[in-house]
């Protein structure tokens, strides 16, 4: 039977996790549905060992794919590649799906015929598996279990990596490639297709269970200090690829115009949070008076008002709203 669904797994050192998140998807009834590929990233634990027991209980499901170490957009990267199925959703080796939805949300892409199918998601901390937040796709409700038009502007909200699942044609038809060795590429993912896509499915269920409060996660603030100019390098490639795009719809062109804000708005906090370091706030006024000379629609699509108040105070106020931040952050 054709696969309906490709569930990628970049996964490198998740032996903690993986038993968890390879398990959400053995559902017999949707077996033959479904493939599931492991692309183990140069893991040093048992990940291997532990995806390769799924590959041989269930061989027409699950796969294994060995590769050496070249960070998560490889993973995505592989899995393009080989994925057979008509949709390709991304789940991260700590991450796993609602195993109550994932036949019902199955079924529904085998009868859909649109680009991308956007679910509601779950925010879930780590250890205690507590529900830390709902995250909604749209704020639109009556759009939920319907198709609205991309290009027409009737996407408000950035569908994030969780979220999205989308058509492995387009992927694979128009070469999709994602950064490698690299921090911060799920921005990559999610933008790089949009001209390529017209239709949106909204479904209103929660499907995937997105980890919060590992050690170590990319989005920390203390990893987004260290590997800063990873980010900012994702950051140059995003703009790059927005200063090449011709011929698009009005709606398109706005919706890739926020996912890339939202890639600035990161880069806000990592200053916002150094704020008190010798030389920042010359290196911020720089680079935002840049962006706004070279990408002025990108600049003006940031909403978070604490942008608005340094650009405002010619970025005067960021030491008190590194202070502010700080004092914030301490009462999380």
């Amino acid at each position: 039977m054709e696969k309906i669904l490709s569930i990628v797994i970049p996964a490198y050192n998740v032996e903690k996790y993986l038993e968890k998140c390879l398990a959400s998807f053995e559902i017999q009834a949707i077996l033959d549905r479904i493939e599931v590929l492991v692309i183990n990233d140069g893991s040093k634990d048992h990940t291997a060992e532990i995806a390769q027991r799924y590959c041989e209980k269930y061989p027409e499901t699950y796969f294994l794919y060995n590769k050496e170490n070249g960070g998560h957009g490889s993973g995505i990267n592989y899995g393009i590649r080989y994925a057979t199925g008509k949709y390709f959703k991304v789940v991260d080796g700590d991450d796993w799906l609602n195993t109550e939805e994932l036949e019902a949300f199955v079924k529904l892409l085998e009868e859909t015929d649109t680009d991308i199918v956007a679910a509601d998601f779950l925010c879930i901390q780590d250890e205690t598996d507590t529900v830390l937040q709902e995250k909604h796709c749209t704020p639109c409700r009556e759009q939920y279990g319907h198709i609205v038009d991309l290009t027409k502007g009737e996407v408000v909200d950035v569908i994030k990596m969780h979220a999205l699942t989308i058509r492995s044609a387009i992927l694979k038809q128009n070469h999709i490639q994602i950064d490698e060795h690299c921090y911060y590429v799920d921005c990559e993912y999610i933008t790089y297709p949009i001209p390529f896509a017209r239709t949106v499915y909204f479904y209103s269920k929660f499907l995937y269970m997105y980890r919060l409060g590992r050690n170590g996660q990319s989005m920390d603030i203390r990893s987004m200090q260290k590997n800063r100019m990873q980010h900012q390098k994702v950051l140059d490639s995003l703009l790059k690829f927005y200063a090449g795009l011709h011929g698009l719809s009005d709606g398109s062109m706005r919706y890739i115009e926020r996912c890339i804000a939202q890639v600035v708005e990161n880069q806000f906090q990592i200053y916002i949070s150094m704020g008190c370091e010798s030389g920042i706030k010359k290196e911020l006024r720089n680079w935002d008076q840049g962006l706004k000379k070279r990408y002025p629609r990108i600049y003006s699509a940031t909403r978070k008002k604490s942008i608005t108040m340094l650009r405002r105070t010619n970025y005067t106020m960021l030491p008190i709203g590194t202070i502010v931040y700080k004092i914030v952050r301490s009462r999380r």
